[in-house]
């Protein structure tokens, strides 16, 4: 079958079956049956970020016209995409794709009412940018749930006149809020607002960074799973590939845990510098290209022994912890970021 076969076939086809995967295989994560098995902070929550991203999109008018655009004259087709992601556990827990005219907050309050219909309100805390903070956020988070949010200069006049450590205020008239001021290395102060009143002062630093694991899960479905390389040109598609990639990042992550326990328990007796984890680049490769045949397989033996060969070749094949190490980031001088043709189907 060509290509444009394909994309015909299935422009045809409606996106909403790969929603629905989505949400199941979310849902089953967080059953009563694997709860036991995520991890909390402190043992008592779950740490959400909740972030977003723009997304190019194929340069066709009937999708500059349906999402936005970007640049001179906003002729950049371009979508607005956001998710909620549990930094522990390594899952996407809701996401969401839609008109660059959405705003950050809208999908915020999107985010927090459907992860607060699988997960109690008051073991959530979640992990906001500065683009986030409102008094209507900081009000319906301070119910039962618990945030962490970083603030920008001039948010609050009783925050930026605060000397630099831990404070306790009051905002909004009613509302007792913690502070806490450091110095980032740059020389720039960072200023922290949440409703945790008994986390020790040196916890703030480290917790507010572990946000950043999201960053990194934008890069993974951009760079990738290449969602920018849309496989059609029609809303439908854009959609498709959109909820493909989700549910894959969910499905990649399963897969990571299981052969980074199998790696670990190979090399519990070894004396090796660095502890190892299972390669990410390796994971979607193996998904991409074998894990379609393997879950499609009609014999649930032959499902199980098709899964465990991908396991397998995971286990083998491994990348060093490395604790701080930055990479350095080179700039792409190609005018497209992709290859035609290059993506396959998941």
């Amino acid at each position: 079958m060509s290509q444009q076969a394909l994309s015909k076939a299935r422009s045809k086809f409606n996106h909403t079956p790969f929603l629905k995967l989505f949400i199941a295989v979310r849902n089953a994560l967080y059953g009563e049956s694997n709860r036991p098995y995520l991890e909390r902070f402190e043992d008592k929550y779950y740490l959400i970020a909740i972030d977003g991203s723009e997304l190019a999109l194929p340069n066709i008018p009937k999708l500059r016209e349906k999402f936005g655009g970007t640049g001179s004259k906003a002729s950049s087709p371009t979508t607005r995409i956001s998710a909620a992601y549990d930094v522990l556990n390594d899952y996407v827990i809701d996401a969401d794709i839609t008109p660059l005219s959405t705003d950050e907050r809208t999908h915020a309050f999107r985010h927090i009412d459907a992860v607060e219909k699988i997960i109690d309100p008051t073991q959530i805390l979640y992990l906001f940018d500065r683009g986030y903070p409102s008094e209507e956020l900081i009000r319906r988070l301070s119910n039962q749930s618990h945030y962490l949010m970083r603030v920008r200069a001039k948010f609050n006049k009783k925050i930026d006149q605060l000397p630099l450590g831990s404070h306790v205020i009051t905002m909004y008239g009613d509302i007792r809020v913690r502070v806490f001021k450091f110095t980032l290395p740059s020389g720039e102060i960072e200023m922290l607002i949440s409703n945790l009143f008994d986390l020790p002062d040196e916890e703030f630093k480290p917790l507010y960074f572990k946000r950043w694991r999201i960053e990194i899960k934008y890069d993974v479905v951009k760079n990738k799973l290449e969602l920018p390389n849309f496989n059609g040109f029609t809303e439908n598609i854009i959609l498709q590939d959109f909820w493909i990639s989700m549910y894959m990042l969910n499905i990649a992550a399963v897969a990571k845990h299981e052969a980074d326990a199998k790696i670990q328990a190979e090399r519990a007796d070894k004396d090796n510098a660095y502890e190892y984890q299972a390669n990410v680049n390796t994971i979607i490769g193996s998904l991409r290209n074998r894990f379609a045949d393997a879950v499609f397989s009609r014999s649930k033996r032959i499902r199980v022994m098709k899964i465990n060969r991908i396991l397998i070749e995971l286990q083998h094949s491994v990348v060093p912890i490395r604790p701080g190490k930055t990479a350095v980031r080179f700039e792409n001088t190609r005018k497209t970021k992709f290859h035609h043709n290059k993506k396959s189907n998941l």
